[in-house]
């Protein structure tokens, strides 16, 4: 039998990093949706994405008809973004400790030139290697796992594929994908997540039933996120 782990390795390596049997249904613009709410968490120093980036992945793929739908609810990408910094995302960013040593005049990369130089690259890799081993008690840091990229918005994939399915769509759409993180975040974060997922994100900062941000931030801009679903649901975009 293959371990979970190196499934997981395979699957991030080909690109299915959890969005799971949606993957492969996903159109060339739900899957560049993806890669973008991927980048604005990336971008925003957020460890995982969460329905918030996937609205904003939507609105950055300016040219599908679902960014269009929400400009005529008055919703762009800079309003969307200002909105999240005011609500607050579902992780805070993490801490930067080499930006951090950085304002004490310490470069971290000139430090690890001479450990190099000194003991040998493999040695100090295998030390690296030990360190993000050790649990936060023995200095270590919390840090995403290879699936928690994905793991705050699989619920709302589910959601999008059963929406797909209830309309007879074979292609999961960029409509499809706002559906699913709308009908997500009608419940605080993190419902339904199980006892592992919750106590890996609790470790990155994650607040238990807070509300989800993405109705936060649809509420700032006075979007009623229930009409907006069902504009979604009612339309062929």
């Amino acid at each position: 039998m293959i371990p979970r782990r190196v499934t997981r390795a395979v699957l991030a390596a080909v690109g299915d990093d959890g969005t799971g049997p949606m993957w492969q249904r996903l159109s060339p613009a739900g899957r560049q949706v993806l890669r973008l709410a991927d980048l604005e968490a990336r971008e925003l120093g957020h460890p995982c994405i969460a329905d918030e980036h996937l609205l904003l992945g939507i609105l950055r793929h300016d040219t599908n008809p679902t960014a269009a739908l929400l400009r005529e609810h008055g919703l762009d990408l800079d309003a969307a973004r200002a909105a999240l910094l005011a609500v607050g995302p579902t992780l805070n960013p993490r801490t930067d400790p080499a930006a951090a040593l950085r304002g004490l005049g310490i470069d971290l990369d000139q430090v690890r030139h001479r450990l190099e130089a000194t003991f040998g690259a493999d040695a100090v890799r295998a030390a690296e290697r030990r360190v993000r081993r050790r649990p936060w008690w023995r200095g270590g840091h919390a840090r995403p796992g290879p699936l928690c990229r994905y793991l705050l918005t699989k619920r709302a994939y589910h959601f999008a594929i059963d929406h797909a399915d209830h309309r007879g769509d074979t292609r999961i759409e960029p409509h499809h994908l706002l559906y699913g993180a709308l009908r997500d975040a009608r419940d605080p974060v993190g419902t339904r997540l199980s006892r592992r997922g919750r106590a890996g994100l609790t470790a990155l900062g994650w607040t238990p039933d807070r509300p989800n941000p993405l109705n936060l931030l649809l509420h700032a801009r006075g979007i009623d996120p229930v009409t907006l679903a069902a504009d979604l649901a009612g339309s062929r975009t």
